[in-house]
């Protein structure tokens, strides 16, 4: 076995290690409870819905009583795929920069950056909380493309989707990727995904479909929780958090596309910046939604920075951690939460800046 393989095999299993020793610490929080819920209607009447209060798209549904079934009612049972996944999107991680850099050794220390995440471990180890899942699935349709496996990739947006929604702002642009060279193949792409998702999502919510459309929908445009956001509600601002960015992106896309300067370097940074932008326009922010951007923006920042990109994406992976690990902790105080809200706001900015920064200098030169 070649040895950055088995250095790489090494993070990986100590990651899976560390998570997998503090999942089975017991049950806490409230959402593995509306998880192992929507599981149980699931194995007893076929969707989530039936059954249970479930608020989240279908997918992840399946995915946890896949475990339970294998490892039985219990902490473990719950939390086995968000700690999987988890482990998988810091072994995504070592991959996507590793194509970006030709650099095993820069790509190795972003791995080692996402197996020793706090926010992540966390969030998948302690809480059993599935972000890490539908961001595997975002991150892993970029390599895919990357890669010349477009089908796949389309697929993989798809579960995305159906895993947590927001994945399908990469739908319209990943389409517009230079590997679809025609337009049939960009047709094709979303042709694929936009089926594979509906398909899935119908299978497991067809039982129950009012349910499932009152459980999504209207749960998710009436909520009046803020979590972390200084952003104003309004009634349809959820929606344009997700619509806005995808727009942005999606005409950047094109105009790289037409101008045949598609990177996977600036691709992947326009779609960490419109996954950040998702976030700080997002009416209700709660910190396991600050993983759907963290690795790609941690890919970027190495592949754009090299050595001090990995100096930067560390801080602004442990200053997160803080936010969030801060939030749950303290989040009925609300001169804490009032302090914090600021605090994440200013970080994202950071972050923009300092992807947007090189490509920036590197626009004015050329």
């Amino acid at each position: 076995m070649e040895r950055e393989t088995l250095k790489t095999l090494t993070v990986f299993m100590i990651s899976l290690i560390i998570r997998l020793t503090i999942a089975v610490q017991g049950i806490h929080g409230t959402d593995i409870l509306f998880h192992v819920n929507g599981s149980r209607s699931l194995l007893l009447t076929g969707s989530p819905y039936c059954l249970a209060q479930y608020n989240y798209p279908p997918l992840y549904s399946a995915i946890q009583l896949s475990s339970i079934l294998a490892l039985g009612w219990n902490p473990l049972g719950y939390k086995l795929m968000p700690v999987l996944f988890d482990s998988l999107l810091g072994l995504a991680l070592y991959i996507i920069t590793a194509m970006m850099t030709k650099d095993k050794g820069l790509a190795l220390k972003t791995q080692i950056i996402w197996a020793l995440n706090p926010l992540a471990i966390v969030a998948s180890a302690w809480y059993g909380l599935f972000d890490s899942i539908p961001t595997l699935f975002a991150l892993a349709s970029i390599m895919a493309l990357a890669r010349g496996y477009a089908s796949l990739s389309a697929v993989l947006v798809a579960l995305g989707i159906d895993a947590k929604v927001f994945p399908a702002l990469l739908l319209p642009p990943n389409s517009l990727h230079a590997r679809n060279r025609e337009a049939k193949n960009v047709l094709i792409y979303i042709a694929i995904s936009s089926i594979t998702a509906l398909a899935i999502w119908l299978a497991l919510s067809i039982k129950c479909l009012d349910n499932a459309l009152k459980s999504q929908l209207q749960f998710h445009l009436q909520r009046l929780d803020k979590g972390l956001s200084l952003t104003p509600y309004t009634p349809y601002q959820a929606v344009l958090s997700l619509v806005v960015p995808t727009i942005i992106l999606t005409v950047i896309a094109l105009w790289m596309r037409l101008e045949k300067r598609f990177t996977e370097v600036e691709y992947t940074t326009y779609a960490s910046l419109s996954l950040i932008l998702l976030t700080a326009l997002n009416p209700f922010i709660y910190p396991h939604y600050l993983i759907w951007f963290l690795p790609p923006a941690i890919a970027s920042l190495v592949a754009l920075h090299r050595g001090k990109g990995l100096a930067i994406a560390t801080i602004i992976t442990l200053v997160l951690s803080a936010i969030g690990l801060t939030y749950w902790r303290y989040y009925k105080v609300e001169a804490v939460v009032s302090m914090l809200r600021p605090t994440l706001y200013t970080t994202l900015i950071a972050t923009t800046i300092a992807l947007l920064l090189p490509l920036a200098k590197k626009h004015r030169v050329s």
